[in-house]
């Protein structure tokens, strides 16, 4: 079995992205591992989702997966020498109700991993709290947008889309204030979603 006890789990992401692409399984990272990759470590996950946009059978997956050690356990697949799980979410990759047709590569010591583009990870985590007003979600939004502050518009006219023009004001709210007051920790980006949560209440 392949030993992953001291591999990162950007690493990680990476070994398994390049094995599968050997396989002809080529993934694209999505998910809370990529929040963590463009809030640079200020979100942490022990999660790694990719979507399998080959298309190809789950027999196949299962296969390449047990080949560096990954044996399905329920929804994800696992590896007794570290705690991190992989899971692959169905297909399409969507953000809302928009179709994602372009990605890019985050770069590694142990290569390159095919990753959303960063204004679709913000989309993404705006998606779960539009649908489910899932706070945790607005809060990696904020995460990733406060080191993109030019996917602002864009992120705006996504809002619009998605029937949350009300969302604007308060993502415009919260970038300015969190790059007023510097704030660089999952703490203090929770502590400001909440504050002004109650204010538009």
């Amino acid at each position: 079995m392949s030993d992953f006890s001291n591999k990162s789990i950007v690493e990680l992401a990476a070994i398994v992205a390049n094995h599968l692409k050997r396989r002809e399984i080529r993934v694209v990272l999505v998910g809370g591992l990529a929040v963590e990759i463009y809030s640079e470590n200020i979100y942490l996950t022990n999660d790694i989702d990719m979507i399998d946009v080959s298309y190809q059978k789950p027999a196949d997956l299962h296969k390449a997966m047990a080949e560096i050690g990954f044996a399905k356990q329920g929804r994800v697949f696992v590896n007794e020498t570290t705690d991190i799980t992989v899971e692959f979410p169905s297909p399409p990759i969507t953000v809302g109700d928009e179709a994602v047709t372009e990605t890019t590569v985050a770069h590694s010591p142990a290569g390159e991993i095919p990753i959303l583009k960063a204004a679709d990870v913000i989309k993404d985590r705006l998606a779960a709290y539009f649908h489910w007003k899932d706070k945790p979600s607005l809060v990696q939004a904020l995460a990733v947008l406060i080191k993109f502050p030019e996917e602002l518009p864009g992120i705006e006219s996504f809002c619009r889309n998605e029937g949350s023009p009300e969302t604007i004001a308060l993502v415009r709210q919260m970038l300015a204030v969190a790059t007023e007051q510097k704030i660089t920790s999952m703490a203090g980006f929770e502590k400001l979603v909440v504050e002004l949560s109650l204010q538009e209440l």
